[in-house]
Parts: structure tokens; sequence; C-alpha cells
């Protein structure tokens, strides 16, 4: 519910608020939130009876709503009941809160948690089509209202009766938010169902920001100005395109996104369609969608933020692993060096000091990585070669020889102390 009048990431569609817009992205958020909870507190092995203290206002919230989340009420009876808790919860905590404190036990925090993703689940399950996709935004029309007193403007006031939903077209944002919460079984239907929908720009082989909007009434933003496969308007945005990928790597779709990278990432772009560097990212490309078929492909406003912000991150997992430094089961620090990548990424050339069949990267801006590839194979799937001995040289020139893909503890802190100058990991 776009009560802040914000529509969050997608700014364009800033006439959203003010028809009562709502949008998916937030469901899975939330849900990703009580998941993540429930699941640390797992990974903490809490008892049930430990008690949390929390300030007095917050625990009447939460065990309203809980009570409220363990109630089979229709959704706009839920509506009511769960915004009357939040409009009071505001109204005590608006001025601060009284000091006094309460304690909800674990397991009220864990019925907490189990409501929010029951109820976030089973609306995700009204928001999906036939095809088993849904839109990401919403707005609702009031069909049925009780007209109030005049308010203090002078105006009435209404309370709201009945809405009737009417949902926009694909916006490939909430896909991104569904995969965050998705097994990879899940995420791979969900990936092979948006490249069968109109977000997949099949002449490009890219992913637009969103499906025609040309049937969309004008109010819903300034996205209805622009033309089509321009701007914000079913034009290939990087960053969002590129929030998607990574999602296409965290979920473990790691043939997927090596399918897509090719024709999706800048670098991999024809310069000439591209029409500036490779090296720079751009704010949007036009898509197959322009009228202008002069422009497909082009992109349009050097763009240094969050586009090349999702690209280093995907950069880094892809280099290092998802995970590179972690804790061992006595609590000290390792290096586990994962690369998730294919083998057309390895060179096939020897150049200065990196030999042939290798791909290097820095870590942590200072210390030179380089994989040895001599099977010039995959680093992920069944057939894929892993780390299987890693030498570490220090800035003083010592040699370190070490078996397997961990690197122990006091290696593993003399990297991250920058200490370290160079690691070779063989591939095998």
């Amino acid at each position: 519910e776009m009560e802040a009048n914000k529509p969050n990431w997608y700014d364009a569609l800033n006439g959203l608020p003010g028809l009562l817009g709502s949008s998916i992205s937030e469901t899975f958020e939330v849900r990703r939130l009580a998941m993540f909870v429930k699941e640390n507190i797992d990974v903490l092995r809490v008892e049930d009876q430990t008690p949390v203290a929390v300030f007095s206002e917050l625990a009447d919230f939460i065990e309203g709503l809980t009570e409220l989340l363990n109630v089979d009420h229709d959704s706009l009876e839920y509506w009511k009941r769960s915004n009357n808790l939040k409009e009071h919860y505001r109204h005590r905590v608006h001025l601060g809160i009284d000091g006094q404190e309460r304690a909800i036990s674990i397991a009220q925090v864990k019925d907490f948690c189990n409501g929010i993703i029951r109820k976030t689940t089973r609306s995700v399950e009204k928001a999906k089509d036939a095809k088993g996709l849904f839109a990401t935004y919403f707005y609702h029309e009031v069909t049925q209202y009780h007209q109030l007193d005049k308010g203090h403007h002078g105006e009435h006031h209404v309370r709201a009766l009945a809405f009737k939903r009417h949902d926009l077209p694909y916006f490939l944002e909430g896909f991104v938010h569904a995969m965050r919460v998705m097994d990879k079984p899940q995420a791979a239907g969900l990936y092979k169902a948006i490249k069968q929908s109109p977000l997949y720009d099949k002449p490009l082989g890219m992913y637009k920001v969103n499906a025609p909007l040309a049937k969309e009434t004008e109010e819903i933003g300034r996205t209805r100005i622009f033309p089509s496969g321009w701007l914000e308007n079913e034009s290939v945005w990087l960053h969002m395109e590129y929030k998607y990928l990574l999602e296409l790597l965290r979920s473990g779709l790691y043939a997927e996104l090596f399918a897509d990278a090719q024709k999706c990432f800048v670098p991999f772009l024809d310069p000439a369609r591209y029409g500036r560097s490779i090296l720079e990212n751009s704010s949007f490309i036009a898509s197959s969608a322009h009228e202008d078929k002069n422009l497909h492909g082009q992109g349009f406003v050097a763009r240094l933020s969050g586009s090349t912000a999702e690209f280093i991150h995907i950069w880094l997992t892809l280099s290092a692993g998802p995970k590179p430094f972690v804790l061992n089961a006595q609590g000290q620090l390792e290096l586990h060096l994962a690369p998730i990548l294919p083998s057309w990424l390895f060179r096939t050339k020897a150049q200065e000091d990196l030999p042939k069949n290798t791909y290097a990267f820095k870590f942590l801006n200072r210390t030179l990585v380089v994989y040895h590839n001599p099977k010039m194979q995959d680093t992920f799937g069944n057939k894929g070669v892993r780390v299987r001995e890693i030498k570490v040289t220090y800035a003083d020139k010592n040699v370190v020889t070490v078996d397997g893909a961990v690197l122990p503890t006091p290696i593993a802190q003399d990297v991250r102390a920058l200490k370290v100058a160079r690691i070779d990991a063989i591939l095998g």
C-alpha cells in the first residue's frame, strides 16, 4: 500500500499512489524478512521460552497483529483491522515511547513470523494469473463507500466498503523480489515463464523494465508519456536488468545466467550498436519496442550508479564465490575460493605474467587472484572443475602452498589484512 506517496523503486509510476496503488515487491520483502528472522533464530538455537524485552507499544502491536494473522478473515476485513492496529501504534509512538518494557517469548516471535509468511504466501498466490506470473503494481477503485461527516477542511470523508483491483502489465521488478524467496526449481520455472513473456526482448536478447503500457491510463505516472522503448517505458533499464541477472546468480541458475550474459552485459555488446564505450554503463538501452529501428540496442545517458553497483556485485560473486570469508565450526576465519565461471571467460593466450587458460581478478583491491584451468572447463555444475591447490605469495615473496579450496585462519586473516600479493589457485 503506497501510503507514503511513493511507488518504491519505479518512481516513474508517480501517479499510482493517488490511485490507491500497491506493489507486490514489498509483499516479497516482508516475507523475506520474516523468513530471515525465523531462520536465524534456528541458527542461534534459542529456546522457545527465552524472553525478549521490547517496548510495550511494540509488544501490543505484535500481539494484536499475530492474533489477526491467525484468524482467517477476508481481505477487506483484514485490511480494516490491520490498519486500525497500525494507526493506533503510530498514534502511541508519534511523540516517543513511554519507556515501559514487556517480555515476549521466542515462541511468540516465531508465531508472528509464521503468520506473516502464511499471509504473504496466500497474497502472492491470489496475484498470479493463468500463466503463473503476476503483476508488480496494482491500483484499486473504490466501488462502494459510506459517506462520513465533513472533515476539518470542510470536505466529506468516506469509508471504503469495496474495491476493484486493477493489475498493471508485467514489470521486471516484481520478479526480482520474487526470486529472493524462491528455491532453485521455483526460480527456474519463473525464469522460463519470463522468457516467454512480453518482458523479454527477443531481437536484443535483453529484458525490458516493463511490458507495454499503451492501454493504461496516463494517471499512473510519467512513464505513460514516454514512447515505448524509451526512458522508463519498456526500455532495457540496465539497473533493473542487472538486478534480475544478479538474482539468477543467487538462485544458482548459472547456465541461464551465462546464456543471457553475452547479450545483456554491456562489456559483451557490439560498440557500434551500443553507440558508446562498452566500458561505460548507460541509464537505459532503447529496446526493440521503439519505433525507430536505428535506435534499437543503443545506450543513452551515462550511468555509474545502480547498474554499476549490481555489476560489481555479480563480478565479485562470479570471481570469488558467494561467501569468500566464513567462520568455521570453531568460530575461526577462513577464506573459501569457489568461483562460478564458464570456460569461455578464461584467457586462451598468455599475457605478461598470466599464462594461458587462466582467469585473474583483484580481490579486496589488492591481492591478484589467478585461477589456472588446464582442462578449460566450467567451474560449476556436475562436471565442473574446483579449486584443488592454492599457492599464496606474500608481499615479502614468501610462498605458502595449501591443498584444497580453503585458506585456514592465519592466511585468511593475512589476506584480509592486505598482506598477500598474489594467490594462484589450480582447478581440477
